[in-house]
């Protein structure tokens, strides 16, 4: 056993356990997988939850997930990792999680910990697939995890957002809008169009069924899981790794990572949001540590409640929506992507009429330019769909772009204070050094690299082709207005003298000022 693994009390304590992970194909699930067979060497086993999915075998699926770039540290740490993980088939909306017998048994004789991140995060998703994926599969869970013979610990991953009808959210689990159980009753009986038209009135003061049925989750946790050693940890909008195992990166367009995308490559220009409002954005490395701390910290303690942790960096203060537009853009001068129509730019704007103005200037009208091109050359139009499923992306995030939510780190801070010097630094979650400059250069590069495999080596021709659609924008807009001028005043003669009286009220003004203050001598 190596010294580092020596010094640290939770690595000890993962030592010969067994681990059941649902969601580990998603994108926090992959980097818990990660850490836990890089920073935990002398775990058992961890056991995936996986379905077969558009004709790939359970097997494949796990092949293609540890082929990863994202194991390649561990995998030089050691090689013979792979091992200790094994799939289960199953399925969260399959009676039973869908274990056959033999698994079944396996994870009620072996497991120790039980991480649950398995869930929908489509935010306007029917909302009875949401309630089956974010509030039945928590049902299915916990009652597996009760049958379980050694279990140590269960950490439930829900969302900041869960309570977001409320400006100062606690680390407590609040009533629900509704009892759940009478929502799952409904959800057998009820048809499709009864619950799409009820859906409205049942999610009353949030934005989408995601936050719904999240809230509802918490409260089924509350009320199924009194006696287990269960904890919840609350992340917000999870992003790129800052650290580790390597910085920026990010394999979904989730989030923050879509608009670097759809804005890098000139397809979105403008949202609805307000620029002083918190942009709480929170890395998946930071997030995953946190959960293997609240794993432990669950097991040793014996809490009589169910503590609530908040991952979040809303309350740094440090970063708004206007400030990402700011920091952002400026290194996606320098990280350009390849293939982008236009240079990249992005503005916030509350006004809603401003933002339709806007929308169709800015992205509406150059894609069907864009589209009639495509036509002429006899290529399949496609920029007008693409323009539609951005809109369509970027509305289901306005409640959360003019917004600001207060979410207290109170029980992450007490977390942190029983850790040891070592696995404060192992398993980091303390984010108050967080540079948001230089993550977001990482996160810009990441989401190049990673996410749309786009060569490095490209960057300084992608640089030169954004200078040149930069200049080609100028141009065309000078030479729009230009013309607008022209045919507008100086063919009409009664417009040409408004327009030197206007010229000249605004001459006399200015000199009025500058007399006032004193900016030139008589």
């Amino acid at each position: 056993m190596s010294a580092s693994t020596e010094a640290s009390a939770i690595a000890e304590f993962f030592k010969r356990k067994s681990i059941f992970i649902t969601g580990a194909t998603g994108f926090i699930g992959k980097q818990l997988v990660e850490k836990l067979v890089r920073s935990c060497p002398d775990l058992e086993h961890i056991y995936l939850l996986v379905r077969p999915k558009r004709g790939r075998a359970v097997s494949e699926r796990l092949k293609e997930l540890l082929d990863s770039p994202l194991f390649n540290v561990a995998r030089a740490a050691n090689p013979n990792f792979e091992s200790k993980i094994l799939a289960v088939q199953g399925d969260i909306l399959d009676p039973n999680l869908g274990l056959n017998a033999h698994d079944e048994q396996t994870l009620i004789e072996n497991c120790h910990i039980v991480f649950h991140s398995a869930a929908t995060v489509r935010f306007h998703e029917p909302l009875r697939l949401a309630v089956q994926m974010n509030v039945a599969s928590v049902v299915k869970i916990l009652a597996l995890c009760h049958k379980m013979k050694k279990l140590q610990s269960v950490v439930h991953v829900s969302t900041a957002y869960a309570n977001c009808n409320r400006n100062n959210v606690s680390e407590m689990i609040y009533p629900p809008p509704i009892q759940p159980s009478k929502l799952l009753d409904a959800c057998e009986w009820m048809d499709d169009q009864v619950l799409d038209a009820l859906t409205n009135k049942l999610i009353g003061d949030r934005p989408n069924t995601y936050t719904f049925t999240k809230a509802l989750a918490e409260y089924v946790v509350s009320q199924d899981a009194k006696e287990l050693p269960l904890a919840i940890i609350r992340p917000s909008i999870v992003g790129c790794t800052w650290r580790e195992p390597m910085p920026g990166w990010v394999d979904n367009y989730n989030g923050a990572t879509g608009i670097i995308v759809a804005a890098s490559k000139g397809l979105l220009r403008t949202m609805i949001g307000s620029s002083q409002a918190m942009a709480d954005i929170i890395p998946v490395d930071i997030c995953v540590n946190m959960m293997i701390a609240v794993a432990w910290h669950t097991a040793i303690k014996h809490s009589k409640t169910i503590p609530v942790y908040h991952c979040c960096t809303g309350h740094l203060g440090s970063l708004t929506w206007g400030k990402i537009t700011e920091i952002g853009l400026g290194h996606l001068e320098h990280i350009s992507m390849e293939n982008a129509i236009s240079y990249p730019h992005l503005q916030f704007t509350e006004n809603r009429f401003r933002y339709f103005y806007l929308r169709f200037f800015k992205e509406i009208l150059p894609a069907i330019v864009l589209d009639g091109y495509m036509r002429l050359i006899g290529r399949k139009p496609m920029f007008t769909k693409i323009c539609d499923k951005i809109y369509k992306n970027v509305r289901t995030i306005d409640f959360f772009t003019t917004h600001s939510w207060i979410f207290p780190i109170d029980n992450g801070i007490l977390l942190q204070s029983e850790m040891s010097d070592f696995d404060r630094q192992a398993f980091n979650f303390d984010v108050s050094d967080l540079n948001w400059s230089q993550y977001w250069h990482i996160y810009c590069l990441g989401t190049k690299q990673y996410l749309l495999r786009e060569d490095l080596a490209h960057m300084p021709k992608c640089r030169k082709r954004n200078l040149r659609l930069r200049r080609l924008h100028n141009f065309l807009w000078f030479g729009l207005v230009a013309v607008i001028v022209k045919l507008v005043f100086f063919r009409s003669i009664k417009f040409h003298r408004i327009l030197i009286v206007f010229l000249r009220l605004i001459l006399s003004t200015l000199s009025a000022i500058t007399g006032k203050f004193g900016f030139y001598r008589k």
